[in-house]
């Protein structure tokens, strides 16, 4: 990548005023990126900009500097992010920032004319968009030098942040980031070791955090976390695809510190499991968990209701065959944890039309959970965060505009009812089946669209 020679810096929302490298204040800077890669990122963005002095809402803002968002949320449907950002980027951020290396001239003056030389991957809301991306892994930028917080410690520890891959080749049917992120890439063992021995150089913990999904799905993944104990560097693993996983699989994560395993089955019925591609298969899991709690780990299991053709029976069947899984790990001194989220559909995935399950059905089904588990053994993600996500998913830029002011307000279940009757926006949206034609990311498009129109429910 070339060297711009732009000045760069970090705001976090701890610290949303001065550059955490410069000290300088975000109104003082010429252009602002965004990433938002969650949905909730775009409240948490309007308050980053407001405590930052800048306008939030993008009909409201007059002045520079001009703010372009990415991520996944972001670029999956870019229009409720438009009432704040004046432009989304759909497509990998090298990409963007290739392009900006050679337009950054036209900063500050022409703010406009920057946005316009940005071209194929830039969303404004007026033409059609379709996905750009980085082929090779290998031969694009990864960061070494990462920007931190001083007062927030990274969500998953100290460390050397690493990309093993990008996408995932199992595609199931509720997942974004498999949809969005589509093709699946890798980079190559020699690039993984090169980026883990200039990144350990600015980092306090000889330590290297994988954030990519299903790392096992890596081809030289065994090699590359083989090379790390050799060379004495612990390593920390995110949630697994447990079918990825072989036996002998744990004797090397045992090597690292990582002392808790993290497995998403989503559902423990093989039937509802595999019609959303997870294919639970209750003898392979049972051995691996036990295997698992036998080696010394604890483990965390993530779940979700509100599947399509869910009934009580499933959400049972799944409470029974986790409690077995508990229980064993009470015996054994050890802990398994069981977290629950609904499903929220997300644009772009087979499931992007289907509703979100009612909060009293909802709280329903993490209630057989309990019952079964002890309510000590699960948690659950609040109903109203996951309509909040929905919304946002899946809204146009008039429910962009009602979050960006909830937000101010202070986000909550009445707030966001009230306002919105006030401004005459629709919000009940998403706990109805839709059509095709209520899509507002229509002018977004990406590689397995088309596919999707064909298994969409």
């Amino acid at each position: 990548m070339e060297k711009s020679g732009a000045l760069v810096d970090r705001f976090t929302l701890d610290n949303p005023d001065r550059g955490l490298v410069t000290g300088r204040r975000l109104r003082e800077f010429d252009l602002v990126l965004a990433s938002a890669n969650y949905e909730l990122d775009l409240p948490y963005l309007v308050k980053l900009l407001d405590g930052a002095g800048v306008e939030p809402l993008a009909e409201r803002r007059r002045k520079r500097p001009p703010i372009i968002v990415g991520g996944l949320a972001a670029m999956s449907n870019p229009e409720p992010f438009l009432a704040v950002a004046d432009a989304a980027f759909v497509g990998d951020g090298e990409i963007l920032l290739e392009k900006l290396t050679r337009a950054l001239s036209l900063l500050p003056d022409e703010p406009g004319t920057l946005l316009e030389s940005l071209g194929e991957g830039l969303y404004t809301g007026e033409t059609h968009v379709r996905k750009v991306f980085v082929e090779d892994l290998d031969s694009s930028a990864h960061p070494v030098v990462m920007i931190r917080s001083r007062v927030v410690e990274p969500v998953y520890g100290e460390g050397f942040y690493l990309e093993l891959s990008r996408g995932c080749r199992w595609l199931c049917r509720f997942c974004l980031e498999a949809y969005t992120m589509y093709p699946f890439r890798y980079r190559s063992l020699e690039t993984l070791k090169a980026l883990v021995s200039e990144g350990l150089k600015h980092v306090q913990r000889r330590r290297v955090v994988v954030y990519s999904l299903s790392p096992f799905d890596h081809p030289n993944i065994r090699d590359f976390l083989g090379y790390l104990v050799d060379s004495g560097i612990d390593f920390s693993l995110p949630s697994i695809r447990w079918d990825t996983l072989r036996l002998d699989d744990l004797d090397l994560i045992s090597r690292s510190s990582q002392r808790t395993l993290a497995l998403a089955p989503e559902s423990m019925s093989p039937r509802l499991s595999c019609s959303i591609g997870k294919c639970f298969a209750p003898d392979a899991f049972g051995e691996l968990a036990t295997a698992a709690l036998e080696k010394g780990f604890n483990l965390k299991l993530y779940l979700m209701v509100g599947l399509p053709s869910e009934g009580e029976e499933e959400v049972l069947e799944t409470a029974r065959r986790a409690k077995e899984i508990v229980s064993y790990s009470s015996k054994l001194g050890r802990k398994t944890s069981v977290s629950v989220n609904p499903l929220v559909p997300k644009p772009h995935t087979p499931l992007q039309d289907y509703p979100l399950i009612g909060e009293r059905e909802y709280l329903g089904r993490v209630g057989i959970l309990e019952r079964e588990l002890g309510r000590g053994a699960v948690a659950h993600l609040r109903w109203f965060h996951a309509y909040v996500q929905s919304l946002i998913a899946l809204g146009d830029r008039g429910v962009g505009r009602l979050i960006a002011l909830s937000a101010l307000r202070g986000l909550s279940k009445r707030g966001l009812a009230e306002l919105s009757e006030s401004l005459g926006v629709d919000v009940g949206f998403p706990l109805r089946r839709r059509s095709r034609d209520e899509r507002p990311w229509h002018r977004v498009e990406f590689p397995l669209d088309r596919v999707i129109d064909k298994l969409s429910l």
